[in-house]
C-alpha cells in the first residue's frame, strides 16, 4: 500500500485551473493511494472524476469543502466520506449555485457602473459551467483586459473592502457540520491556520467538529505540531492535502504534504463506527 493520501484538492468546478481529467492525470503522476476532490460548495468536480476513474487508479473519496461565515468571517468546512447523492446536500448545494449565478451578475453590474466593460457571458465563460465565484470574474476582467494582472482584480475592485464586492451568501459553521454529518460524512475545520480559525475550534467541537485539518501548505512545522495536540486533547480526527488549485500556483502541487494514510484509515473508522464520542 502506497502511504500517503491527499485529502484535499480543486477543479475548475470551483476556483482550480484543472478540469476534473487534469486533475486525474496529475494524481495518476504523483502515485498517492487515496485523494478527495473538495470543490467549494459543489460536487460536480467529484462526480466527474468518479466517471473517469479507472478500477488501477488512487481510491477516491467523497469530499466537499462547505462556505461558512462567523462573526462575519468566512470559514471553510470540509466534508468526508459522505453519500454523495444525499437529497439534503445535493438539494442545499444546487441552492448555493442559484446564489452565486446571481451574486455574479451582481458583480458584474457594479464593475459596469465603475466603468469595467464585462458581461455576464464573459464570467461565465470563464466558469465553463462551474459553481460562478469571484475568480471567474477576475479572469474575464484580466481576459477583456480591465485590469493590468489577475490579482488587480481583487485588489481594486472585488475584494472584500472592494467597490464591486457581494457578500456571498453562506452556511453558518452548525448548518455545514450539520449537513455533512445528515449526508452520513464527518466534518472538518480547513486550515486552520488561516485568518486564526483555530480560536473557534472549542466552538465547533460543541457544535460536533470531527476533526481538524493539520497537513496544509499554509501550516508551519509549528502549526502541525500544534494542530497534532489540539487533535489529541479534543480527541479529533486529522486530516490534511495540498490544497491544489493548478495552474495559478496556488499552495501545493498534489501529494506534497506526506499526509499519512493511517489519517484516512481512522477517518473510516470512526465513519464505521457513526460513535461520534469515539474521535
Amino acid at each position: 500500500m502506497r502511504p500517503y493520501v491527499d485529502l484535499h484538492m480543486h477543479t475548475c468546478c470551483s476556483d482550480g485551473t484543472s478540469t476534473p481529467q487534469e486533475l486525474l492525470d496529475l494524481i495518476r503522476y504523483a502515485g498517492i493511494a487515496a485523494f478527495s476532490v473538495t470543490d467549494h460548495d459543489t460536487l460536480e468536480g467529484y462526480q466527474a472524476v468518479r466517471q473517469i476513474l479507472r478500477n488501477d487508479d488512487a481510491e477516491l473519496i467523497p469530499g466537499v469543502e462547505l462556505s461558512a461565515t462567523v462573526e462575519g468571517e468566512d470559514m471553510h468546512i470540509l466534508g468526508y466520506l459522505f453519500d454523495p447523492e444525499h437529497n439534503g446536500l445535493t438539494s442545499a448545494l444546487e441552492g448555493f449555485q442559484h446564489h452565486r449565478s446571481a451574486r455574479g451578475r451582481l458583480m458584474v453590474d457594479k464593475l459596469n457602473e465603475l466603468g469595467v466593460d464585462i458581461t455576464y457571458e464573459d464570467v461565465k465563460r470563464q466558469a465553463g459551467g462551474a459553481v460562478i465565484g469571484r475568480p471567474h470574474v477576475a479572469r474575464a476582467m484580466s481576459e477583456k483586459n480591465a485590469v493590468r494582472y489577475y490579482e488587480e482584480a481583487f485588489e481594486k475592485f472585488i475584494g472584500y473592502d472592494g467597490p464591486a464586492y457581494v457578500p456571498k451568501k453562506n452556511f453558518t459553521p452548525d448548518q455545514a457540520i450539520d449537513l455533512i454529518h445528515n449526508a452520513g460524512g464527518l466534518a472538518m475545520l480547513a486550515h486552520p491556520a488561516i485568518d486564526d480559525k483555530e480560536r473557534y475550534l472549542d466552538i465547533l467541537v460543541g457544535m460536533g467538529l470531527d476533526g481538524i485539518e493539520v497537513y496544509h501548505p499554509s501550516h508551519s512545522q509549528s502549526h502541525i505540531d500544534r494542530y497534532k495536540h489540539l487533535a489529541k486533547r479534543h480527541r479529533l480526527l486529522i486530516t490534511g492535502g495540498s490544497d491544489f488549485h493548478g495552474s495559478n500556483g496556488r499552495y501545493d502541487n498534489i501529494g506534497a504534504q506526506k499526509v499519512p494514510y493511517q489519517a484516512l484509515e481512522n477517518m473510516k473508522a470512526k465513519r464505521k463506527r457513526g460513535d461520534s464520542d469515539a474521535r
